[in-house]
């Protein structure tokens, strides 16, 4: 009797047994489609191909939208940037230009730090020309947040709010002299200026007058809290050294 309970009790965990690796292997051979079986299909990975086309179609939907909303910036991130030419992000931009003051100065009202706006004391018969607003584009914080979200994923894009301007140029004219304020974001630390810089056309060599006659201009210009502030003027351009440093005291708001 004892030899036929323990040749039960053998059976028994030699069925249970046999059932247990039965059931693993009927689990892994099962079909991947119908009753209650698991679907244990692995997803495949993306050729370079495919890629190249999610890459080029993310950039075709950015350029659509943004399409007609000057000041819209957005960024593209592309984990494999072998596929985006070298290229590990991609600004698509739309900065806003403006062909009156009003326009320009109903823009930068949204904006907040330093702005360029029309001195108190603009020369006699000078009027605006035209106006250009760009956001600063050294923004790491920005691009590493855009990384991180966009791990683990072929191509991903944002878009940025920016409240600050990262330059700004207006530009005024009076028959064939012209007068340019500026500001932009220094790209590299740099010093406050204690007073105004001024460098006049005419204090370049007559070789550098020939050569870059086309592009120079005189000009005043500071730096401030990481911003370099200028007004330029045309060569022959009668306005003084002491007259630009009268408009540059009121051309920046704060």
């Amino acid at each position: 009797m004892k030899h036929t309970t323990k040749f039960a009790i053998a059976t028994l965990s030699s069925m249970l047994l046999l059932g247990s690796i039965n059931n693993a292997a009927q689990a892994t051979t099962a079909p991947l489609f119908g009753g209650n079986t698991i679907n244990t299909t692995i997803a495949k990975a993306p050729t370079a191909a495919e890629k190249k086309k999610m890459i080029e179609a993310e950039k075709a939907r950015i350029v659509k939208l943004k399409t007609n909303k000057p000041g819209e910036v957005y960024l593209l991130y592309v984990s494999d940037k072998a596929l985006n030419g070298g290229s590990e992000f991609l600004y698509y931009v739309n900065f806003p230009t403006f062909k009156t003051y009003e326009d320009y100065e109903k823009w930068t009202s949204r904006l907040k730090g330093p702005v360029v706006v029309e001195p108190q004391s603009m020369p006699e018969g000078y009027s605006f020309v035209k106006g250009e607003i760009q956001n600063s584009l050294d923004n790491k914080a920005f691009e590493a947040k855009v990384k991180a979200e966009g791990k683990g994923k072929v191509v991903y894009s944002k878009k940025m709010e920016w409240t600050e301007a990262g330059q700004i140029k207006l530009e005024y004219a009076t028959g064939k002299d012209n007068i340019i304020f500026q500001m932009q974001t220094n790209s590299f630390p740099m010093k406050d200026s204690k007073t105004y810089r001024y460098k006049s056309v005419d204090s370049y060599s007559e070789e550098d007058r020939k050569k870059y006659g086309k592009i120079l201009r005189n000009q005043l210009y500071w730096t401030e809290k990481g911003m370099t502030y200028e007004i330029s003027t045309n060569p022959g351009n009668p306005l003084t050294k002491d007259e630009l440093i009268e408009l540059a005291k009121t051309m920046i708001r704060k």
